[in-house]
């Protein structure tokens, strides 16, 4: 028994002389903070070598935004007046409908012009990408 109490109280001591002697851990040198992507200056500087866009692609861009704005209100317009004539009455649950040819829908010419100029918008689109893949990005460039 006295053997069990005194080989813990060994072990104990040992332990608590080991945590006392241990070195503490301290920073050996100072080393300056270089996670940045330009440690020598902060600010790159800025080369304003961008050419201007093209004024009639502007001026077709603003066309196509007030146009489609027209279109799209139109269009919203056409639906609900159409929505409104339609006729009510009792629903068929027909196997096989056939239906009268004063209810099919006809797409309103405002909401075929808004599809066009969606399609104008895209090709638009794909032309400002070009032209802004081509004059590159003034952001990357070297100094």
């Amino acid at each position: 028994m006295h053997a069990n109490k005194y080989l813990g109280w060994a072990v104990g001591l040992s332990i608590v002389a080991g945590g006392l002697t241990a070195p503490s851990a301290r920073a050996e040198s100072s080393f300056s903070d270089i996670t940045g992507t330009n440690i020598w200056n902060n600010t790159a500087p800025i080369f304003d070598g961008a050419t201007p866009l093209d004024p009639k692609l502007i001026e077709n861009i603003t066309r196509v935004n007030r146009e489609s704005q027209a279109a799209f209100n139109a269009c919203n317009a056409a639906i609900a007046q159409a929505e409104q004539n339609r006729p009510s009455g009792p629903r068929q649950f027909l196997r096989d409908p056939q239906p009268p040819s004063n209810l099919t829908a006809q797409v309103p010419t405002a909401c075929r012009q808004l599809e066009q100029l969606k399609t104008e918008a895209d090709n638009l689109r794909r032309t400002v990408q070009e032209v802004e893949r081509t004059r590159g990005n003034s952001a990357f460039a070297t100094w």
